[in-house]
Formats: C-alpha cells, structure tokens, sequence
C-alpha cells in the first residue's frame, strides 16, 4: 500500500528514486529528472487524496442518485449558468471536459431525462444542453450527500489555515494549466 511519507516506493507515478530525491530543491524547473523527497511526497500524496476522494464521491452520486461524478459536474456547470443552458462548446469548456466525451454524456443524461438539447436559433451550428426540471430534482437529491462527502473526507480534516494554503496552491496549479493549454 501506498504510504506518503516513503520515498523509496513506486506509487502512482511509479517514479520514486530515493538515491536522488534531494537532487534538486523543491519548485525546480527539472524537466525528466526525478523528483525531490518533498515534491514526491507532496505529488503522491496529492493523487492518493485526489483518487481515494474521487472513489467516496462517485459512490455516493452512485448510490443518492445514479449519477456519475462526470454527470454531476455537468448538471451542476448548467444550473449555474443563465437559464440553465450553456452551448455544448461553452460547456465543454467550463466542465474542463473534450467535446466528444461531453457529446457521450449529454447523450447520456438527455436519455434519462436530465438534460435536452435545443438547436440555437442564432447560429445553425451551435447547439445548447439545458437542464431540465428532472435534473434539478436530481440534483437537489445528490447535493446533501456531495456536501456531506467533501466536509467528512476533506474539509473536515483540514484547519481553516491549510485549506486557504490547498485553496491557493491548487488555484495555482490549474492556472498554470489553463495557461499553457494543457
């Protein structure tokens, strides 16, 4: 089992070298080079947390609403945008998901009832998803739980001080990948 705090493991990433994990400082622009004890640390640790919360979520969605945490995102990224429908590459965008795994859950959540697709009157191209009444039921069933979910296996774990650092060095994190467009 996967254990944070050792370096001398393959985990996720299976690139644990423990003979030169303090090769380089941490934040080092490296490249290929393997990473320093801390930055392996913080990197396997990131996708343990990452991967167990992920696994809590989609059994929850699963089990309040036989829902995807896929499918859960795109409901939640329509509720909040203007009348509850977005075009489907707006979509794709705001849910940081492609356009063809995105077509394959419109498609999806659209036979359940959940969301519709409605040509644009604008543009003969473009095509909206808008959530639909059922959708907002479901999500109104599931978001309890989601809620519950995140506060027991991560915000509540936390000290308000380390989820402002999370917060921050996340926020950094995605926007060095929106920035150089992943």
């Amino acid at each position: 089992m996967f254990h944070p705090d050792r370096t001398d493991q393959p985990g996720p990433s299976g690139d644990a070298d423990p003979g030169s994990a303090s090769d380089a400082p941490s934040g080092s622009s490296g490249g290929g080079a393997p990473l320093a004890a801390a930055e392996l640390r913080a990197w396997k640790s990131f996708l343990a947390a990452s991967h167990l919360l992920e696994q809590e979520i989609e059994r929850q969605l699963k089990a309040d609403g036989e829902l995807s945490h896929a499918d859960f995102e795109i409901l939640v990224t329509l509720r909040e945008a203007d009348e509850r429908r977005l075009r489907m590459t707006d979509l794709a965008r705001r849910a940081m998901i492609s356009k063809s795994r995105l077509t394959y859950q419109i498609t999806q959540l659209e036979q359940r009832g959940l969301v519709r697709r409605t040509p644009c009157p604008t543009d003969r191209r473009a095509v909206w998803a808008q959530l639909t009444a059922e959708g907002e039921e479901r999500l109104a069933r599931v978001r309890p739980g989601h809620r519950s979910v995140v506060r027991r296996h991560m915000i509540g774990v936390l000290s308000a001080e380390e989820l402002d650092v999370l917060g921050t060095a996340l926020t950094r994190v995605a926007d060095n990948l929106r920035d150089t467009g992943r």
